[in-house]
């Protein structure tokens, strides 16, 4: 595991970049260099919407493997109090591919 600034990432490659900034909310990109992703990465951003975030648009086009949004966090998490409060976790497919659809 790694963190550090922007500026001390030119050169590193990563297997895994998880984008937590607020620059998706603006439909901006973080201040990333080019390169940062490995063969075989995985991009993840929390924020999600109905459409690719440009984080993850981004990602693709710089070789990320695979690439997802935080709205599963959402709904496991939202399942989890569920399961905290009854007893029962519910079956989350359902509620990502309802949200997904909508």
């Amino acid at each position: 595991m790694w963190s550090g600034g922007y500026a001390d990432l030119g050169g590193r490659v990563f297997d895994l970049v998880v984008n937590a900034t607020s620059a998706g909310l603006a439909g901006e990109l973080p201040a990333l260099p080019r390169g940062v992703f490995a063969p075989g990465s995985l991009a993840y951003d929390l924020t999600y919407g109905k459409d690719s975030t440009r984080f993850l648009a981004h990602a693709r086009a710089e070789g990320a493997a695979q690439v997802a949004d935080g709205l599963g966090m959402l709904v496991a998490q939202a399942a989890e109090s569920f399961f905290l409060w009854r007893g029962r976790r519910p079956d989350i497919r359902p509620v990502i591919d309802l949200l997904r659809a909508g």
